[in-house]
């Protein structure tokens, strides 16, 4: 199962498409640029994970997956990622991203 957090982030300079990109994720319609998505890692020791969105239905008949973040281009998500590792360190003082973003 896929589920999409309530406080999904996107790049600033891609906010005016949020609702595009949303839909997209939601109705798996991803648009010529591939949408990445920003989840929990599957595999001990990661953080984060970015998952292109053709992948992610795959992902999910294995494992629930909460996307926390969506992005267009690779390069965008996993500038997304640094984002949210520097928030998950400033709050909290180490990198427990899961019970930083699961709270």
């Amino acid at each position: 199962m896929i589920t999409i957090s309530e406080k999904l982030r996107v790049p600033a300079e891609q906010e005016g498409q949020r609702k595009k990109m949303l839909s997209q994720l939601k109705k798996w319609r991803p648009s010529m640029r591939t949408l990445y998505c920003v989840t929990l890692p599957q595999t001990e020791g990661s953080v984060l994970e970015v998952i292109p969105v053709f992948a992610l239905r795959l992902e999910a008949k294995a494992h629930d997956i909460t996307v926390f973040a969506v992005a267009e281009g690779r390069a965008n998500a996993v500038k997304l990622v640094e984002e949210m590792l520097g928030e998950v360190y400033r709050e909290t003082g180490g990198f427990d991203v899961k019970s930083y973003y699961l709270k």
